[in-house]
């Protein structure tokens, strides 16, 4: 079994909470993951996969070095924000990201083209990795989502919006990116953090983008 630490250290969105995310609780469980909600730094180092979904409070040195050494033994960590940066949420991630050579850019992404129930910012994309087409990940909606900029080694975008999408800041359109290491581990960075909640999950191939971001072989 997969052992997954939903992080509450930073003030972030609940997995507990039954009106958002039931549904990826249940998903969870159906796929032999493990998911619990931990508040304390140290004890993600007893965890395969840790995950930080919209942490409110900025990351110090020491808690990004710890996270580093987690990645660098093989673990798995994922960091999901949001469109605007209206509450320094691209800010408080990047307090995170850039040590990994990913950055939030606090921007917003539309879509006029490709998007769910005629709604901009409700982006489609079938912009995939090969690796993510390869275990069924074709198509998705981001609703509400930031870009993201490369700016380190062994960084790769696993998404990017369509071609119709528009960046406000003009930028490179790429929605999720992942940090490889060496060792196995890796650290991935989501510009939105609702795909996987009640209203999104079973939205195309969102429930497999879910459960594949919360399982790690490494």
């Amino acid at each position: 079994m997969i052992k997954v630490a939903w992080s509450t250290t930073h003030q972030e969105f609940i997995i507990s909470d039954h009106y958002y995310f039931s549904k990826l609780q249940r998903y969870a469980k159906e796929n032999d993951i493990s998911v619990e909600e931990v508040d304390e730094f140290e004890k993600f180092a007893n965890y395969d996969v840790i995950i930080f979904n919209y942490p409110e409070i900025p990351f110090k040195k020491e808690e990004v070095d710890f996270i580093e050494e987690l990645v660098k033994k093989g673990k798995k960590v994922g960091i999901f924000a949001y469109y605007k940066n209206e509450d320094k949420i691209a800010d408080t991630c990047n307090t995170m990201a850039e040590r990994f050579g990913i950055k939030f850019n606090g921007d917003i992404i539309t879509d006029d083209v490709n998007n769910y129930d005629n709604d901009n910012l409700l982006i489609t994309t079938t912009k995939t990795s090969q690796k993510m087409k390869e275990k069924n990940i074709n198509k998705v909606v981001l609703a509400c989502t930031d870009s993201l900029t490369i700016t380190g080694n062994n960084v790769e975008p696993i998404i990017y919006a369509e071609d119709t999408a528009k960046s406000l800041l003009g930028k490179e359109k790429i929605l999720f990116a992942k940090y490889q290491d060496p060792s196995g581990g890796c650290f991935i960075a989501g510009g939105t953090c609702v795909f996987w909640d009640n209203y999104s999950i079973d939205i195309y191939n969102n429930k497999e983008l879910s459960l594949q971001l919360l399982s790690h072989k490494k």
